[in-house]
């Protein structure tokens, strides 16, 4: 009996420069003028040589990373014929993954990630931090406080794995989250490198315009499950996917929970895409059977469980 496949797709935070240097040329070429027409800039070029601080916009991560996804996904599909079970991707990820099951197409995924992009970018400047070792009930309480105190916004926005939890928010309430835990003793406190508070109500003026946009875009029915970022199910109709995708923007993402669901299937988990975070995440979640389309050897591994 075939083994169950789940597929990953990284969200912001992923991207580096030259993560597409491992993609034939011709595969490239085939997008790019189509690509750059639509997105009004040269999207590859940006990618394949910088500058960096273009690449960590935004506006241009979040188009950068789904392209890069894509393009692996077809990769793997091509070579090794893949047909997979589940698919889920992490926050901006679940838009990789409508486009690898046909929801919406390349060229719709692409545009409609830089407009999302650009409405955070115009929401107050924010922060994020990722928290290690802390049980989220205490980040729970500690995030309450601090919005009560000093009328703010902070709140778990990215529950990763056990060992570790992101808050998000405005800069100053990330911050006085991060001192409260320090005064507590917890220490493993990384700030991210964004400047939106992802996952979190400071973005709920992008919600109105969003949902124009999600409107506008042609969505069909995913060919293959797709488990949703805000409750961990498959949407059951289209207005239900259009919903969650929505609420996403606002509403953590409960990452741990997808782990569970998908260790029960004992598979194998493909982390499709540039960087090998998710790949981190499963293991920190007890999943074994982890495989990154990053690594060098992935191929040849992963030809030996099919």
């Amino acid at each position: 009996m075939p083994r169950h496949i789940s597929i990953l797709f990284p969200g912001q935070g992923s991207q580096s420069l030259g993560m597409l240097n491992h993609h034939s040329t011709d595969l490239l070429k085939s997008y790019e003028e189509e690509i750059n027409n639509l997105l009004g800039f040269n999207i590859i070029d940006v990618i394949n040589n910088g500058p960096i601080e273009d690449l960590n916009k935004t506006s241009i991560t979040q188009p950068a990373i789904l392209l890069a996804s894509i393009l692996d996904f077809k990769n793997i599909s091509n070579k090794l014929g893949l047909i997979p079970d589940i698919l889920c991707g992490h926050s901006l990820g679940e838009y990789s993954a409508l486009v690898a099951a046909n929801a919406i197409s390349l060229p719709e995924g692409l545009s409609l990630v830089h407009k999302r992009g650009k409405l955070m970018e115009k929401c107050p400047k924010g922060s994020m931090c990722a928290v290690l070792d802390v049980d989220l009930g205490l980040i729970n309480e500690i995030c309450s406080k601090v919005e009560d105190e000093i009328k703010t916004i902070v709140t778990p926005a990215n529950l990763n794995s056990p060992k570790q939890i992101v808050v998000s928010g405005t800069e100053e309430g990330v911050d006085e989250v991060i001192n409260r835990l320090k005064d507590c003793g917890y220490k493993k406190c990384i700030k991210l490198k964004v400047s939106v508070a992802s996952n979190s109500k400071v973005m709920r003026n992008t919600l109105d315009q969003f949902e124009s946009e999600l409107n506008k875009i042609n969505f069909s029915l995913p060919e293959y499950s797709i488990i949703q970022n805000v409750n961990n199910k498959i949407p059951k109709n289209i207005d239900n996917l259009k919903e969650n995708l929505l609420n996403q923007l606002v509403m953590p993402v409960q990452w741990i929970n997808t782990m569970k669901q998908i260790k029960k299937y004992d598979g194998i988990v493909i982390e499709c895409g540039p960087n090998k975070v998710l790949s981190g995440l499963a293991k920190a979640n007890d999943i074994e059977n982890v495989y990154s389309t990053s690594s060098e050897d992935f191929f040849d591994k992963i030809k030996e469980e099919l």
